[in-house]
């Protein structure tokens, strides 16, 4: 039973931080009405939360990267939004959308990473 506490406290961990991560996300498409806006917010500041996570202690790190940043990030929309604006004939925007939050969410997680470690 004892080898299992370990196993026991990351599952936890992870089902808190998911929980909170995904009221957050919540929060957030509520509060920003654009659904692009509100997909790239989400996005980068779960990369700011993972560069952050990094720095974190022992169960903290998969609690607040994994729970949190997971349930926060919404890469299944982003996916879905670059979709239908390929499908749309927009490709100059799906480039930039899809680029401009790939290299916002890289200096994200640098900023949690750095800022924080």
């Amino acid at each position: 039973m004892a080898d299992l506490l370990p196993l026991l406290i990351g599952v936890a961990a992870v089902f808190i931080g998911g929980m909170l991560g995904g009221f957050a996300r919540w929060l957030l498409m509520r509060q920003i009405r654009s659904p692009l806006a509100s997909t790239f917010a989400a996005n980068v500041s779960a990369a700011a939360v993972i560069g952050f996570a990094a720095a974190a202690p022992g169960v903290w790190r998969i609690g607040i990267g994994v729970g949190f940043a997971g349930a926060l990030s919404t890469l299944s929309m982003l996916a879905h939004q670059l979709g239908e604006m390929v499908e749309s004939g927009e490709f100059v925007l799906a480039v930039k959308y899809g680029v401009g939050t790939a290299l916002a969410a890289i200096a994200a997680s640098a900023v949690g990473v750095y800022g924080f470690g």
